[in-house]
């Protein structure tokens, strides 16, 4: 499975940004790298994108809701959260998930300008983002365990430059200032809706723990076990580990859902579908026109047709299918008066070629057929060519030939020839 990408972004510096490699296990398998959205766009690119949002602009709360459906769930957040909201609340986008450790909905809320300005942020990088989560939701909270007779669960603590983060479940959590977190822990383990914890895990960043240690002796009760854990570098090597369990606090949902996802390799084959695209609009293109011109021939060829056959029968009058008709009247042509061997067209067929090497010598001058027998009148230069031509005609076994006639005048001679079948 392909790493994923986590970036931790802070809105007070939007063109800029902290990212690494995540695996699935929850370990970072490349180095933190800080740097300008650009920079980060070529490793986008290639891997899923989960941005972990300074919780700053963010309000997370734990509410109980008086209902289970999740329409009704979202338009109830608005008027169950306004106290804790001192701005206008019509400007807010919320998403909702159900803590399944408790019988509490988690909610987290945002500025719609604020979402909007992140999201179009990173598109004008050309950084495709998966989810937005809270950062305070990726610590090690463990929540205790209802079926416990004695304290269980952890809360966890970050320490990053002036500011902390506080998680006391899974799906609650807040990023407060340094100064105030003493007082936070002491209200927060004296109210009697949280039930104090076994452990309280501190991180600290390696060269500043007087956090920690503060920390540590603000909390004044023997039951409840600190672990203070130095981190370096930057606190993703510890969301890492945890970003999971904020997943269902997906700030793009809703009307911010991602219209479209799309694989990080798609740029490096949009030329060939842009070609391909161009080669199939050609290709159609090209066969239409293809087609269009052999209807075009098609229609002049059936044009052709029919003018042939009007010249060839005048007393036709009525045109369906001109080349089915002139097959129909050459058949009854070819079978003349009835006897197929006797007709016309036969003989015409059967004396054909017949002329040899006097054909330059002979020119027909008359033709006609009456009782099956065709007389046909010849000119030509010598009357030896046309002997010649009444032999060649004899020498076919289904006809035969005689000459009728024949005189002489000047230097050209006349015959006639009469054909019939040998049957």
């Amino acid at each position: 499975m392909s790493d994923t990408l986590l970036i931790h972004y802070n809105i007070d510096d939007p063109h800029r940004a902290t990212w690494s490699l995540c695996n699935d296990a929850g370990e970072l398998t490349g180095k933190i790298t800080a740097g300008t959205l650009t920079e980060l766009s070529e490793a986008a690119s290639t891997h899923a994108v989960i941005v972990l949002l300074n919780s700053q602009c963010l309000h997370i709360n734990q509410l109980k809701l008086p209902t289970q459906n999740l329409q009704k769930m979202l338009k109830a957040v608005p008027f169950a959260i306004e106290e804790f909201i001192a701005d206008d609340i019509e400007n807010f986008h919320f998403v909702i998930a159900k803590n399944k450790h408790a019988d509490n909905t988690a909610v987290v809320g945002i500025d719609r300008t604020v979402l909007q300005n992140i999201i179009d942020n990173f598109q004008q990088a050309g950084i495709s983002v998966e989810r937005i989560i809270p950062d305070a939701l990726c610590l090690a909270a463990v929540p205790a365990s209802p079926d416990s007779d004695s304290r269980s669960g952890q809360w966890a603590c970050l320490n990053y430059k002036d500011e902390s983060y506080l998680q006391t479940d899974p799906l609650n959590g807040m990023l407060i200032n340094n100064d105030i977190l003493p007082y936070v822990i002491r209200c927060k383990l004296e109210d009697e809706q949280h039930t104090p914890p076994a452990k309280v895990l501190a991180f600290c960043e390696q060269e500043s723990t007087d956090v920690c240690n503060k920390l540590a002796d603000e909390i004044d009760d023997d039951e409840i076990e600190t672990v203070n854990v130095s981190y370096n570098t930057h606190p993703l090597v510890v969301f890492c580990g945890n970003y999971k369990q904020a997943l269902p606090l997906n700030l793009l949902q809703n009307k911010f859902k991602p219209k479209r996802k799309t694989s990080g390799y798609w740029h490096h084959w949009r030329l060939a579908a842009s070609l391909a695209a161009v080669w199939l609009v050609l290709h159609l293109g090209l066969g239409a026109f293809q087609l269009s011109q052999l209807k075009a021939e098609n229609q002049q060829t059936k044009a052709k047709i029919e003018e042939i056959y009007k010249k060839a029968f005048p007393q036709s009058r009525k045109i369906v299918n001109p080349r089915v008709q002139m097959e129909q009247k050459l058949k009854e042509l070819k079978s003349g008066s009835g006897n197929s061997n006797q007709g016309l067209i036969f003989l015409l067929a059967e004396s054909f070629g017949t002329l040899g090497p006097d054909k330059n010598n002979i020119e027909l001058k008359t033709l006609s057929f009456r009782n099956n027998r065709m007389d046909i009148g010849l000119e030509g230069t010598n009357l030896q060519a046309i002997e010649n031509l009444n032999k060649n005609l004899n020498k076919n076994t289904s006809i035969k030939s005689e000459i009728s006639s024949s005189s002489s005048e000047k230097n050209r001679v006349k015959g006639n020839l009469r054909i019939e079948s040998r049957s």
